[in-house]
């Protein structure tokens, strides 16, 4: 073994480096305490960014790796505690009816309680933790109020980011809810620099009986500069109504942020009626507003938002974000004017808005409760749901179910994510001059 690592050691720079790039991040960890060029060269930003290319385009691979948020409960303390679980799915044309290659051992990683981010909810009591976003191997955690984790559960390393000023004002306004309407996390492709986004709720004016919602507010965090910016959110409204995201996950795809969202009238008229009553003759007008859903998408590199519309102007009671052959779609289901399954995939050549392209339509194979996560490449488009009491992996093309043995309480508060295992830093890179450019790009 000496032997080949002494062999392996004389090789050119660029053939370690291909090499290497093709090894789990688990290995690449041991492999750095080999030599100090080892881990010098397996630490820098442009290995790392390699490493993320091969990973999402590796055709040889036989695997998806899936990342489950769920809930565990402690029979000592009966408490429920959250546990991130990697999960290897084998999705060989060999093996696709054969559930004994559904590897039923996953790695979890539990969040360390320094992180400080699990609050209870104040409706239920339960504490909880949500993954807001992921890009490049990094998911970002955020209990949605004033702290924001950075995770890479392949090399179990966490970066919990400063409070800023804004946030903590935001949590003035709502001491006793979620000050922070939206998070994302993801990569300047110009300049191969990571960002964390965020989107605060803003104050409420009441005026008589009419109450007023001031814009939201939103800030950057770089991990170059490691500090907060305010920046301006002039496209999340305009003089009657405000755009505001929904408390779901974010999708990163192509140097663009993607939230689901609704247009909201900014000014509300004698907030004391809650409803309107039809058959009501005295005369009074009562004002009434449709909240409209949109798509909320956030250019890192300009740090602008743009807001979309969703595919046909459709009310869907499911819709799930996903990649469809590395392009932002949505998939929508079972509602009164559409009740098959379509896939849209926004196709981005007008720019970040571009237009939506129907590119597959088919009938529910089962009744899903709650969808989770869906990618379709190569020939296959998987769904992760939860049916009942069961998590269950469909593909839309071929009408297969399987059960997933993941256990756990309260499924329907679980998330998942089709993950890439990767050696990216949590921590940022301040040395950028080594470089390779357009590697970025590339993954």
């Amino acid at each position: 073994m000496r032997l080949r690592m002494a062999e392996l050691s004389k090789l050119p720079q660029d053939m370690k480096v291909r090499i290497l790039s093709r090894l789990p991040p688990k290995s690449l960890m041991r492999f750095k305490c080999v030599h100090r060029s080892w881990h010098v060269l397996i630490s820098s930003p442009n290995f790392a960014a390699k490493h993320v290319s091969v990973s999402k385009h590796n055709k040889l691979s036989s695997t998806t790796t899936i990342l489950f948020k769920r809930y565990v409960l402690d029979l000592n303390t009966d408490k429920r505690e959250i546990v991130l679980s990697l999960f290897d799915l084998c999705h060989d044309n060999n093996c696709v009816d054969d559930d004994d290659h559904l590897n039923p051992l996953m790695e979890d990683l539990h969040v360390p309680q320094s992180m400080g981010l699990k609050r209870r909810d104040i409706w239920t009591g339960i504490e909880y933790i949500e993954i807001a976003c992921h890009c490049n191997g990094i998911i970002c955690l955020t209990d949605y109020r004033k702290r924001v984790v950075l995770c890479n559960p392949a090399i179990k390393e966490f970066n919990r980011l400063p409070v800023s000023s804004l946030a903590l004002s935001s949590a003035d306004i709502r001491p006793s809810g979620s000050s922070t309407a939206a998070v994302g996390f993801g990569c300047d492709l110009k300049s191969e620099e990571y960002k964390v986004v965020r989107i605060l709720h803003s104050a409420r004016e009441f005026k008589d009986n009419d109450m007023v919602i001031h814009p939201p507010k939103a800030e950057v965090f770089s991990l170059v500069t490691r500090s907060w910016k305010e920046i301006k959110t002039d496209n999340l409204g305009n003089e009657s109504t405000n755009i505001w995201p929904d408390s779901t996950v974010c999708i990163y795809c192509k140097g663009n942020l993607y939230w689901r969202g609704h247009e909201e009238q900014k000014e509300y008229l004698d907030v004391s009626y809650s409803y309107t009553d039809e058959d009501n003759n005295s005369g009074d007008e009562t004002f009434i507003f449709e909240d409209k859903e949109r798509i909320i998408a956030f250019d890192i590199g300009s740090e602008t938002f743009h807001v979309i519309s969703f595919p046909n102007g459709y009310y869907y009671y499911h819709k799930v974000f996903g990649l469809w052959n590395d392009s932002i779609a949505v998939s929508t289901s079972w509602c009164s004017e559409n009740p098959c399954i379509d896939i849209w995939v926004l196709d981005n050549i007008g720019g970040v808005k571009g237009s939506w392209i129907n590119c597959l339509s088919i009938d529910p194979v089962v009744d899903i409760e709650f969808p989770l996560a869906f990618v379709g490449k190569s020939g296959q488009s998987l769904l992760v749901a939860v049916d009942r009491c069961v998590v269950i992996l469909c593909d839309y093309i071929t009408s297969k179910l399987k059960y997933l043995p993941i256990n756990g309480v309260s499924l329907w508060n679980s998330q998942a994510l089709f993950y890439v295992n990767s050696v990216v830093s949590v921590k940022g890179y301040t040395d950028c001059s080594d470089r390779i450019p357009n590697l970025v790009r590339e993954a």
